[in-house]
């Protein structure tokens, strides 16, 4: 067995569990979400106790759906990023673990700021704890592609350009809505949840894997 073969073995891992072990968290985390939004018991509650309740919980369906699609949105890129990669390292997979730990506080901040919405400390949390979520995506992200896909040159350079300021632009929105908590809480949920459908269209790394599908097709 030779050497090369033998680091490789130690200092590498496939993406099989590690792809498998992160799906699983993005999906709980997801799940988690819908877990948290709770009413009260109405079996015996007036139509306007009922209406009350119901639109009490607007903010906790509002915030629901803001970190479904952050969660949603996060998952989307880590997919497009390994999609290009076939192998790990252990730093890779450190930096995949502090971002799973984020992603997984995030129903923790939802339930707290659907709870306590009124209160512009609390939406600041929750717009820090997404904007954190992000600069450690960020971290993970500006890793591989130094480690993997500009070594290996498995991305054009003008898409890493233009990639890179999608994402360093995620975290930075976010960072911007929490502050604006300070003076206007409900502008600044209103602003994560543009920012996080914004982020639902496609960036330059899903136009390379058109461009790559595309290619695939020709050839086959």
């Amino acid at each position: 067995m030779s050497q090369s073969f033998i680091q490789q073995r130690t200092s590498l891992m496939s993406l099989n569990r590690f792809e498998a072990f992160s799906d699983g968290v993005f999906a709980i985390a997801a799940t988690l979400l819908a877990i948290e939004i709770r009413i009260a018991d109405l079996s015996h509650a007036s139509p306007t106790a009922i209406w009350r309740e119901l639109l009490h919980l607007v903010p906790h369906v509002l915030t629901y759906a803001t970190s479904f699609i952050v969660i949603g949105v996060i998952w989307l890129n880590h997919h497009a990023l390994f999609h290009f990669l076939k192998r790990v390292d252990r730093i890779t997979l450190t930096l995949n673990l502090f971002l799973l730990m984020c992603i997984a506080f995030i129903p923790c901040s939802t339930a707290i700021v659907g709870q306590y919405s009124q209160y512009p400390s609390i939406v600041g949390f929750y717009g820090f704890s997404l904007a954190i979520t992000g600069y450690v995506y960020n971290a993970l992200w500006f890793y591989v592609l130094n480690r993997y896909i500009k070594s290996e040159n498995l991305i054009q350079r003008h898409i890493v350009r233009q990639a890179s300021i999608w994402s360093m632009g995620y975290p930075i929105s976010y960072s911007l809505a929490a502050t604006l908590a300070l003076v206007n809480a409900t502008l600044s949920l209103l602003l994560c949840g543009a920012i996080s459908l914004f982020y639902l269209l496609p960036g330059a790394i899903d136009q390379q894997l058109a461009c790559f599908d595309r290619e695939l097709a020709k050839d086959a």
